[in-house]
């Protein structure tokens, strides 16, 4: 279940040390994710099965719709939640903006492959309002698992959050850093036929289930991440409906950057 909300999320999705909070909307030219060539950004990972590193990267540059992205990679497959989006996607700036654009698509232990479109997905706007949203994107999809049909519902929203003068992660404070969410809510249902009625019946009620806060330091970059999934089941314990599914799960994942290199 970890693994599908997190590929869910990213179509679409907390706290740590922070100062000085502020709600400026004048025009940002600041770069908050450079991509230029030679760019380099080390990372520690926290999650519940240890800690990892990862080595992000400036990988050349990719033509797609008329635009020009980046092409970020890592020498091994990545670890951090955010890594991993950041990689398997192409990005772009424009303006004060930070665009993601691909797709999203990974086996789930006892669910079928699902892939998910990234059409151009809005991480970061540093030209709007604290709390404006900045892409939204609500669909469904039906899979089968263990012969029961599971109807998916879910509603991915990027949202910008307020600037901050100073920021402290790790052993490190920056100054003018940005921040952003992005939350995925979701819904799972079955229908089961009794006689000449088909009665629904949920299996999660709407949720938010992944919150992912990320943070980005002026000529820097991602500075932290932090993804925390959170639902629970309905109990269904008398509709003889058993799923691969646990009932409840609650883990957070942090990814907090080690050091890095800008190229020119």
């Amino acid at each position: 279940m970890k693994k599908i909300l997190m590929l869910l999320l990213t179509v679409g999705l907390i706290a740590c040390n922070s100062d000085d909070d502020s709600n400026d909307t004048a025009t940002i030219t600041t770069n908050y994710f450079p991509t230029s060539a030679n760019s380099t950004w080390t990372y520690s990972n926290t999650d519940q099965n240890g800690d990892t590193e990862d080595s992000m990267f400036v990988n050349g540059t990719e033509q797609t719709n008329g635009n020009t992205y980046t092409n970020l990679d890592t020498e091994a497959t990545a670890n951090g939640f955010m890594v991993g989006v950041l990689t398997n996607n192409l990005v772009r700036r424009d303006g004060g903006q930070l665009i993601i654009n691909g797709e999203l698509s990974a086996p789930i232990e006892g669910f079928p492959e699902i892939s998910i479109p990234l059409n151009d997905v809005v991480l970061y706007n540093a030209n709007v309002a604290t709390g404006e949203t900045l892409s939204t994107l609500s669909d469904n999809f039906t899979e089968t698992i263990m012969e029961i049909p599971l109807t998916f519902e879910y509603t991915t929203t990027s949202i910008q959050g307020a600037a901050l003068e100073t920021y402290t992660s790790g052993n490190e404070t920056y100054t003018d850093v940005i921040r952003s969410r992005i939350v995925l809510n979701l819904s799972v249902s079955t229908s089961i036929v009794i006689g000449a009625t088909t009665l629904v019946v949920p299996i999660l009620s709407a949720q938010d289930v992944l919150v992912v806060d990320n943070y980005y330091a002026a000529d820097t970059g991602l500075v932290f991440s932090q993804a925390t999934i959170d639902y629970q089941l309905e109990d269904i314990s008398t509709t003889g409906i058993e799923l691969p599914i646990p009932d409840s799960d609650t883990q957070v994942s942090t990814t907090t950057l080690a050091s890095f290199s800008i190229g020119n």
